[in-house]
């Protein structure tokens, strides 16, 4: 784990005596940046959120990105920059590709949608209402850009998800459970078609708290054939941005965060009242003012004032953070790289030799007691062992 102690130590250093909070998030979100941000990645955002880009800056950026390398999910982005700029020149050797994957994905989109109607009438049928997020209603506010997704996800309101997987159960649909959704698969299958969710996964307790103002601010819109309700802008702004921070600190589809850049700006710029006033208020109900600050910050690394920094909040918020800086460095650059080594030491390996032996005697304890709720949601415990491993 050398190169994590390599991490934690220029963290500790260059922090060392900082009482700021936007010097000490600054630290952390470079490093965060620097170690999930690819070279590539970083030079299709430059390109993308550019404010004016011209056939040069094109011609230059794709000598050093090659579509064939990056792959279908990344290259998308790049299918959308294309689309939404029909005067710019896209050599023979990439035009023909990036029409392709639109195409591939676009199909890959209307096959949910008969699924999504048939659950969706049954759920009408039976006066539950349901509000749609995440990439399925980004599709929908932006039918012309199709969107990566194995599932449509929906919300139902609490008091009637019990009912509304009771219906579902009866379908000829299978059906896998979660403590706050249900994932639904065509008979026989472990193919994804749609989440139905009871409430949003904010890694807060409090994560319930904004769901009615969520319905309340929600306008009936014509999705895909059937009225659903869209959230307000502002909402899937503060959804889409506590999301990414709760993946960047679990390491879980880093490739959606150009994603979440790309919309969160679309959303703001397309509603020219856009009241953060709103997002901050979810944010204090919720108890998400700290992912907040950190997931905003963390995009203008990225993409420089893209988003409002102008956010104030109670007299607590910077020890709160400051705590939070501890768990984000352990949880980030400690527990994840201490996982992905667990994972790969198998048992029946455990005899190999001696040095696996040793290693993995030493290793596997730490990481039972390293995961335990009690000690990663500690920020003194997490602080303590982010010293002792500085140290080795």
């Amino acid at each position: 784990m050398e190169d994590y102690r390599q991490t934690i130590t220029e963290i500790f250093d260059k922090s060392k005596g900082l009482t700021d909070l936007n010097r000490l998030s600054d630290i952390v979100l470079d490093n965060l940046k620097y170690n999930i941000l690819t070279k590539s990645a970083e030079l299709l955002l430059n390109l993308i959120f550019s404010p004016l880009t011209t056939q040069s800056d094109l011609d230059e950026f794709l000598k050093e990105w090659d579509i064939e390398v990056q792959g279908g999910h990344k290259s998308l982005m790049l299918s959308y920059f294309m689309k939404m700029h029909p005067e710019l020149d896209f050599p023979a050797y990439v035009k023909p590709r990036l029409d392709g994957l639109l195409q591939f994905y676009r199909f890959q989109n209307l096959k949910l949608v008969p699924h999504y109607l048939k659950i969706c009438n049954i759920l009408k049928k039976e006066g539950i209402k349901f509000l749609i997020f995440k990439g399925g209603c980004m599709k929908h506010l932006r039918p012309e850009l199709p969107r990566v997704m194995g599932d449509i996800d929906i919300l139902v309101p609490e008091s009637d998800y019990d009912r509304a997987v009771k219906i579902l159960e009866q379908t000829d649909y299978d059906i896998s459970k979660d403590i706050h959704s249900i994932d639904i698969h065509p008979k026989g299958s472990e193919e994804g078609i749609m989440d139905i969710h009871q409430f949003i996964i904010l890694n807060s307790e409090s994560e319930k708290v904004f769901l009615p103002d969520l319905f309340r601010r929600a306008t009936v819109q014509k999705v895909f054939g059937i009225d659903t309700l869209v959230p307000s802008n502002e909402d899937m702004v503060f959804i889409a941005l506590i999301n990414m921070m709760r993946n960047l600190t679990n390491q879980t589809s880093l490739q959606g965060v150009p994603y979440t850049l790309f919309d969160c700006r679309y959303l703001i710029e397309t509603k020219p009242d856009f009241d953060w006033n709103i997002v901050i208020q979810n944010a204090n109900k919720t108890k998400t003012q700290i992912h907040l600050y950190f997931a905003i910050k963390y995009i203008n690394k990225i993409v420089p004032e893209l988003l409002s920094e102008k956010i104030c909040f109670d007299k607590d918020f910077e020890v709160s953070c400051k705590e939070y800086i501890t768990l984000l460095i352990y949880q980030r650059f400690y527990l994840s790289e201490l996982r992905e080594i667990c994972r790969e030491m198998k048992i029946k390996d455990l005899f190999s030799n001696k040095e696996f032996f040793i290693k993995y005697l030493k290793l596997k304890p730490k990481y039972f007691v390293s995961k335990m709720k009690i000690v990663k949601n500690n920020p003194f415990l997490a602080k303590l062992i982010l010293k002792s491993e500085r140290t080795k």
